[in-house]
């Protein structure tokens, strides 16, 4: 993500320093950048964090629900495509803002979300899709359904959007997604 951030800067700034701009007199005049000074005016640049333009922000995460159906891996992939991942809550305090976060947006209703959490390596070990393996876990516990209860079927995890409990589904059932994106980057 970072790198074609860069790569995205650069061609930016190449573009800018590269343009031809109209003088006082009439006459064009062509910027032009030696490669020893591209890395000089680069070094300069600072990014500064944007903060959450949308969706919701939690230390230098952002969360962003997209209200689209899709199944695991098309939510995977969506939320790549947009320079982030699927939400991997990795503590109570980050599942809580979730689960806030994702509640208000859906109020009222119970719409389940994706989370980029799954067991399809190996039944039982949930990992995240960045592959660590998860510690903390807001499973459904009902005297009814407890989760996870899908054997080997059910290897993709969601979130509902009215107790944000966990529960595991099919892989290819389609629903609506939650990515997170880092603001060190910017959203």
């Amino acid at each position: 993500v970072r790198w074609t951030i860069f790569n995205n800067l650069i061609l930016i700034i190449s573009s800018i320093l590269s343009r031809s701009r109209n003088d006082t007199s009439g006459e064009k005049e062509t910027l032009q950048v030696k490669p020893a000074d591209e890395s000089r005016v680069l070094s300069n640049l600072t990014v500064e964090p944007t903060g959450c333009q949308k969706g919701r922000r939690l230390g230098y995460k952002c969360y962003l629900v997209y209200n689209s159906q899709e199944d695991y891996a098309g939510a995977s992939r969506k939320c790549l495509e947009r320079g982030g991942r699927m939400a991997m809550p990795r503590d109570r305090r980050e599942q809580e803002a979730l689960a806030d976060y994702v509640k208000t947006f859906f109020r009222p209703g119970n719409w389940p979300v994706w989370l980029g959490i799954n067991d399809l390596r190996s039944e039982g070990m949930y990992l995240f899709d960045d592959g660590t393996r998860v510690s903390y876990f807001q499973w459904r516990k009902h005297f009814l359904s407890s989760q996870p209860d899908g054997g080997r079927r059910e290897n993709c995890v969601a979130m509902s959007s009215d107790d944000g409990d966990w529960w595991d589904h099919y892989c290819d059932r389609t629903m609506n997604y939650v990515c997170e994106f880092d603001d060190r980057v910017a959203l």
